[in-house]
């Protein structure tokens, strides 16, 4: 049994809205249920609509600032810092900035799913 697992290229999930998950740990490319791990690069102006996950999300930012919108709370996440939001929570993700990109790390615990998550449909 392996103890240590690197991963130098995660599996991408499909999107049309120019964001880029790179997942490196979960159901997609580890085949892992419990957590999942993705590196996300977000479009300048890209926002995304409002979702329902049932797993916890941290956020890790690295670059740009990431806005988290839930139950009528705005935060902003700068680079080094973090956002947790809990399973059940109404959330909507974008890029605070309307010209330059955001790099940030997404933990899900459970791993995210797509079945797992409520996406708005406007």
């Amino acid at each position: 049994m392996n103890m240590l697992h690197k991963v130098e290229h995660g599996s991408i999930f499909p999107r049309e809205d120019g964001k880029i998950i790179d997942e490196h740990f979960g159901a997609l490319h580890s085949k892992h249920d419990g957590f999942s791990l993705a590196h996300m690069l977000a479009p300048a102006a890209w926002r995304e609509p409002a979702q329902v996950a049932d797993f916890d999300e941290v956020v890790i930012v690295v670059r740009g600032v990431l806005a988290v919108e839930a139950e009528g709370e705005h935060l902003e996440v700068a680079p080094g810092e973090t956002c947790l939001v809990e399973r059940g929570t109404r959330v909507t993700y974008s890029n605070a900035s309307q010209g330059e990109e955001c790099e940030y790390w997404s933990l899900c615990m459970p791993a995210f799913r797509p079945e797992r998550t409520k996406i708005d449909v406007l």
